[in-house]
């Protein structure tokens, strides 16, 4: 069971926080386990992680060095497609939906400052975290980070 809904409870969405700085962690990209609620390290190649930041901090209208912790979301597209076939891009959207409104949720309480982005590089997020474009793809990105003053 996750914290936001989908449809069929199939959760395809799977979430990489690439950590520029944040007390406590490395920096670098993990990827989060929310079966053992854990972060695991990934180890790319650091180019491509500072690529994902200086593309993030674009879409943001922000410097590089601004960006704190950005989180990517891919889905697995199988996870939906085998049971809804055409619909499920649509489904995975939805869901992606779901997700990032309760993010925005639980940052906002957490005196946080979130920001969805409408933009991201799929290619670049599969080569850092070396995964198959094809069966895991990136399909949203969010910049979270304390906020200013």
């Amino acid at each position: 069971m996750r914290t936001y809904p989908s449809g069929g409870a199939l959760y395809p969405l799977e979430i990489y926080p690439v950590v520029q700085a944040c007390a406590g962690l490395d920096s670098g990209l993990y990827h989060y386990d929310p079966g053992g609620h854990r972060l695991e390290r990934l180890t790319p190649d650091q180019r491509f992680v500072q690529g994902l930041i200086e593309h993030a901090a674009a879409a943001a209208g922000l410097s590089g060095s601004a960006v704190q912790i950005l989180l990517v979301i891919t889905a697995r597209f199988q996870r939906v497609a085998w049971k809804y076939e055409s619909l499920a891009y649509s489904l995975i959207l939805k869901d992606l939906g779901g997700l990032m409104q309760s993010m925005y949720l639980a940052a906002t309480a957490m005196g946080l400052a979130p920001c969805a982005l409408g933009a991201g590089d799929s290619d670049l997020f599969a080569q850092a975290a070396g995964i198959d474009y094809y069966a895991e793809g990136s399909v949203g990105e969010f910049l979270l980070g304390s906020r200013a003053g």
